[in-house]
């Protein structure tokens, strides 16, 4: 009769060694542990940071925001905060951060409520850019309906996609389907009980349909109808109060919704076609699982990277609005004025003196003590963006 020896732990300082994967043979070696940690990491902080600046550059631009500029900062918030609760616990749980031996992770930030947060965000983004979806969809196709996106449209479409997000997320902590702890900080609904119990098999069936099948044809729709009208040439041109600047500006806006939602629908797609293959009973290579759930995590990185890459209109707003872009010298000119504003009646009178000697103007005559331009109260923060106001359409 063999004696089965207990497994043995190497206290690495740095490291979690008090962690529920210790009751289980763990898939990676402690190097292949180390690299997901710095992959949460890394990943994690880019995306909070990428969304933190398109959640500034919105906020700093919100008396002149359109209706669905609000989708847009609906989705960068949803996006921040998966960065905030997706990653986080992973990071905690593989590197021993506040040396509590795994307290945190057990006791208070539990795989529930880690659970709940990252799905409550994940179901508010694909929610968010179905909405998107939609909005492109009724510029693109009818845009004799478009006037009916209005302020209080957006604000209802939003206060619907955080109580579908809520319930579905809250769903299983009141019983209906449960989350279970896959290691790596990553909590996930336990798809697995699908073949033991019919409750969580319904709750299962129907996460996929209306969380993510019904999105993916809405969004699929929407763009597909886009471009096929645009090839027909009954598109954006269709109304003809829009100049051809502006068409353009429709098109390029459509263009990074499909790129951000084509995206998103790959990230999670490996995701769901793993978790649909354990909820019929068969079985998956904990790497494969693994990988999947970690690529799904990515999508939220993937909008800042889609705004500065396609966006003009965002790449010049963020140079002009951010403290250190190489623009923001611009934003600031004005307080030169109060400077000026001491000499001005000296310049009065060598302005009277040359009056008579000029006789055309300069095009384009750069600021001076000579100009008549009132000063901007003293104190107020302006902003110049060199854009036409047509060019404020985001998303």
């Amino acid at each position: 009769m063999s004696v089965q020896t207990p497994l043995q732990v190497v206290n690495i300082p740095w490291r979690n060694n008090n962690l529920s994967l210790m009751s289980r043979d763990s898939p990676l070696s402690d190097q292949g542990e180390t690299i997901i940690g710095v992959y949460l990491l890394i990943l994690g902080w880019l995306s909070w940071f990428g969304n933190s600046i398109v959640i500034f550059v919105l906020f700093k631009q919100r008396s002149s925001l359109q209706p669905t500029d609000y989708l847009t900062l609906n989705l960068a918030v949803s996006d921040a905060s998966i960065s905030v609760f997706g990653y986080s616990r992973g990071i905690l749980e593989i590197f021993n951060v506040f040396r509590d031996n795994g307290y945190l992770i057990t006791s208070v930030w539990t795989c529930q409520v880690d659970g709940f947060f990252t799905l409550v965000f994940g179901l508010g983004s694909i929610n968010t850019l179905t909405v998107i979806s939609i909005s492109r969809y009724i510029k693109g196709c009818h845009p004799n309906k478009a006037h009916c996106i209005t302020n209080a449209t957006v604000l209802t479409s939003v206060i619907f996609i955080w109580s579908g997000a809520l319930f579905w997320s809250g769903a299983p902590i009141l019983g209906w389907g449960s989350y279970t702890d896959r290691g790596y900080g990553t909590c996930e609904i336990d798809w697995v009980k699908a073949n033991y119990s019919s409750i969580h098999k319904s709750f299962i069936i129907s996460i996929l349909i209306f969380c993510f099948f019904i999105p993916v044809l809405i969004m699929l729709f929407s763009y597909v109808s886009i471009i096929n009208t645009v090839k027909r040439g009954n598109g954006l041109s269709a109304e003809r109060d829009l100049t051809d600047r502006q068409r353009k500006i429709e098109r390029d806006v459509t263009v990074v919704s499909v790129v951000i939602c084509t995206a998103f629908i790959l990230a999670w797609s490996p995701y769901v076609v793993v978790s649909m293959w354990s909820a019929w009973g068969f079985h998956v290579p904990s790497l494969t699982s693994i990988f999947t759930r970690l690529f799904a995590k990515s999508a939220s990185f993937y909008n800042p990277l889609i705004y500065f890459g396609l966006s003009s209109k965002f790449r010049r707003d963020a140079s002009v609005l951010l403290p250190c872009g190489g623009e923001a010298k611009d934003a600031v000119k004005l307080k030169r004025f109060k400077k000026i504003k001491a000499k001005a009646d000296r310049a009065e009178e060598n302005r009277q003196l040359h009056k008579n000697q000029k006789k055309t103007p300069p095009a384009n005559p750069a600021p001076s003590p000579d100009s008549r331009e009132t000063p901007p109260p003293a104190g107020a923060q302006v902003f110049f963006i060199d854009t036409p106001e047509s060019q404020c359409i985001r998303l």
